[in-house]
């Protein structure tokens, strides 16, 4: 082998040696680095309760890169116990739910125009608990929610609601007060 081929292919090597080590770390980041984004809602956000979030005004201790125009709720939730309920009532503007494991990874969103009878409705749960719910389905009705089924047991779901005016952001808030996050209730 020539040496300038023996350099092209040591470059090579290292080029694609340099790479995986690059995408392996910048994928275990998030997975190693504490506190995570569940760790810094807890402080905040009880377990099972819809907590709305402060204004993202300039220096709040707001949702980093909240935008201004959308008012927004966060439920931390864990299955370990039972399936969690999370339902809202968009109320003809734009609203969303989003759901994340608890390194801040979405797993899950969909926004109102998946809403039936004018509510957005998921029920979230473990891969057992979603065959017990369907073995106790009746078999003639349709399931009136969607049952959502998280890759862990913990994680936390945000649910935003765009205020289309300055004005109309305190609708947006009280349209979030009205959301739900609890107990599935069997």
């Amino acid at each position: 082998m020539n040496p300038l081929a023996r350099i092209a292919f040591v470059a090579t090597a290292g080029l694609m040696l340099a790479g995986i080590v690059h995408l392996g770390s910048v994928l275990a980041i998030p997975r190693l680095t504490k506190p995570n984004a569940d760790d810094r809602l807890a402080p905040l956000v009880p377990l099972h309760t819809m907590t709305l979030m402060p204004r993202a005004e300039p220096g709040s201790a707001g949702l980093p890169f909240a935008d201004p125009a959308a008012a927004i709720a966060v439920c931390r939730f864990d299955l370990s116990a039972r399936p969690v309920r999370v339902e809202a009532t968009p109320g003809g503007a734009f609203m969303s739910f989003a759901f994340y494991t608890p390194t801040g990874g979405v797993f899950y969103a969909l926004t109102d125009r998946s809403a039936t009878r004018g509510k957005l409705e998921v029920v979230l749960v473990t891969q057992a608990q979603l065959e017990e719910l369907q073995a106790n389905d009746p078999e003639d009705e349709p399931v009136s929610e969607l049952r959502l089924v998280a890759p862990g047991r913990t994680g936390f779901v945000t649910v935003r609601t765009l205020a289309m005016e300055p004005g109309l952001l305190e609708d947006a808030e009280a349209r979030l007060r009205t959301a739900r996050c609890g107990d599935a209730g069997g």
